[in-house]
């Protein structure tokens, strides 16, 4: 009996130490030299893109640039030397970007992919001593129309790439780094300004009709108080499907915004992080991700935190975890390449596998009993299978070929 003791203690000790190793190794960084992602004042947030098989990051010191078909490949500075930028917007060789900046200077139109530029930034945007311009997106099928998110002008929509803004919405946040903007990729007639309020409350300013009248959805749709709604996704094939992080919580709505609920409600240590963002597998729609960050709290250390649903977001499995030396890594951005995650955070970009993420996910070790046969096997997407066919499943937390 002691000897079984001994070996239960050692089984456990070891199926947790694999569980840290296998989380540490879960986020590959992709090696980008500087902690380009470190953001400037408190309203910075840089964010990528991905051109063909071409990544870009704004960084604090221009615009940088992989080939992610090739994984020795090293990252170049492309355009913008020197420059911190937020987000940019590109129409063949012209590229409009957004720079870090407080009373001015906020847009620079390059004609020849960023080597020079010129500020183009309106005279409306000049007025104030500590204007910010904190988001700028793109139409996402006319990259002549953008959309830009103003401190102390609201929201503002230009047809012809950047020359001329007009005001279709004066409403702010009272947070405004808490505040993004957006086109719904498939229904672009319809813009969102999700954000926080200002007594902390979670809310989503939509209009169905291209900026001309907006809806505020609040605190009376679900969202929990002392929240924030975050960047919102939109599930591939079924467009009334919106999802949004939050503040430990995800909220979600079936029907095309109009009513919204907080599916979850997290006040645990594994599952509660600032949920900066969220994506649809594109290939699997039922399955989600979460990325956010934890800052150091008291006894809370830095981390960055990634979670998935296989349910298409009604159920969470538990957080997987990178701790930081910072005294906090912010998640500025998360986006999807083939099968794989690209998260932006202060200190790097990492690299995800999103069946690993899903595999530790759902097989997660909470009680260890035993290694036995009658142990649930799961997909590569992290779903339960009672009857699997041929092919490759996961079970007691590794891969099997049946």
């Amino acid at each position: 009996m002691k000897t079984m003791r001994i070996w239960r203690i050692m089984f456990m000790t070891l199926a947790v130490f694999t569980t840290v190793v296998a989380q540490a190794q879960l986020f590959r960084p992709l090696g980008l030299g500087f902690n380009g992602g470190e953001r400037q004042g408190i309203f910075s947030q840089p964010r990528m893109h991905i051109e063909g098989d071409r990544l870009y990051a704004c960084t604090n010191q221009g615009l940088y640039a992989k080939e992610l078909s090739n994984d020795n490949s090293a990252w170049q500075l492309v355009g913008f030397k020197g420059i911190p930028l937020q987000d940019y917007a590109r129409r063949g060789s012209d590229i409009l970007a957004l720079r870090y900046n407080e009373g001015g200077g906020f847009l620079l139109l390059s004609n020849d992919g960023g080597q020079t530029y010129e500020d183009v930034t309106p005279e409306i945007f000049r007025g104030e001593k500590y204007e910010r311009l904190s988001n700028l997106v793109q139409h996402p099928r006319d990259p002549n129309t953008l959309l830009v998110s103003s401190i102390y002008w609201g929201l503002l929509l230009s047809t012809d790439f950047g020359k001329t803004w007009e005001n279709i919405s004066e409403f702010v946040y009272g947070n405004e780094v808490a505040s993004f903007i957006g086109f719904h990729p498939s229904r672009p007639n319809i813009i969102y300004n999700s954000g926080e309020g200002g007594f902390f409350e979670g809310h989503i300013n939509i209009s169905y009709d291209g900026g001309q009248t907006w809806n505020d959805h609040g605190n009376s749709l679900g969202f929990p108080g002392d929240n924030c709604v975050h960047q919102p996704t939109f599930h591939p094939t079924n467009p009334d499907r919106w999802l949004a992080g939050g503040e430990g919580c995800v909220f979600l709505s079936d029907d095309n915004g109009q009513t919204w609920n907080s599916q979850n409600y997290w006040d645990d240590e594994t599952r509660s992080a600032y949920w900066f963002f969220s994506a649809f597998d594109n290939e699997h729609p039922d399955t989600v991700y979460l990325a956010g960050c934890l800052g150091r709290n008291g006894q809370k250390k830095a981390c960055i935190k990634l979670m998935c649903s296989t349910d298409g977001g009604r159920s969470w499995h538990p957080s997987q975890v990178m701790t930081s030396d910072r005294e906090f890594d912010r998640v500025n951005d998360l986006r999807q390449y083939g099968d794989r995650l690209l998260i932006y955070a202060e200190s790097d970009v990492y690299e995800v596998p999103k069946a690993e993420l899903v595999a530790q996910s759902t097989t997660a070790i909470h009680n260890v009993v035993s290694d036995t046969s009658n142990s649930p096997t799961y997909d590569l997407q992290g779903r339960k299978v009672v009857e699997p066919q041929h092919g490759i499943y996961i079970k007691n937390g590794r891969k099997i070929l049946k």
